[in-house]
């Protein structure tokens, strides 16, 4: 399970709200027990893409890429 804090990526694109696989976020909350995550991705000019901040993901869509 991804912890608050975490260093993610996601697996593929998410053309719908502007992330790509290339770019980094921390996790900000857990929702549920560990059901959703919200996520804090920054883009290549390290600006925070506001929309992830309202959308949630799954586990399955992210990739640990760093952990506390």
């Amino acid at each position: 399970m991804l912890k608050l804090l975490d260093v993610v990526k996601l697996k593929n694109d998410r053309e719908d709200v502007g992330i790509k696989t290339s770019f980094t976020g921390t996790i900000v909350d857990i929702l549920g027990n560990g059901e959703a995550y919200t996520v804090e991705f920054i883009d290549e000019n390290k600006e925070t893409i506001v929309e992830s901040l309202y959308t949630t993901f799954s586990e399955d869509e992210l990739v640990k890429i760093w952990s506390n």
